[in-house]
């Protein structure tokens, strides 16, 4: 996967668990559950979805390295 291809996968993932955020409007080294007002229910919603378009499941152990948009898309 392209880093291309994962920050279109998050924002997509992004968009359709919180409609109301635009993760695009945000620095990709911003906290984006801080800045997008992101809860705990909507992160793990986040993470399904990922885990479900990608098979790449994200261990708790590693929720510290996707703090921000682009070391998610690292991530991926």
């Amino acid at each position: 996967m392209t880093n291309e291809e994962a920050h279109e996968l998050l924002v997509d993932a992004f968009l359709d668990v919180a409609p109301d955020c635009d993760p695009t409007s945000i620095p990709g080294n911003a906290p984006y559950r801080e800045v997008l007002a992101i809860d705990s229910m909507d992160f793990l919603a986040i993470l399904e979805q990922v885990a479900s378009q990608t098979g790449i499941e994200i261990p708790e152990a590693n929720y510290d390295e996707i703090q921000t948009f682009d070391a998610f898309v690292s991530y991926l």
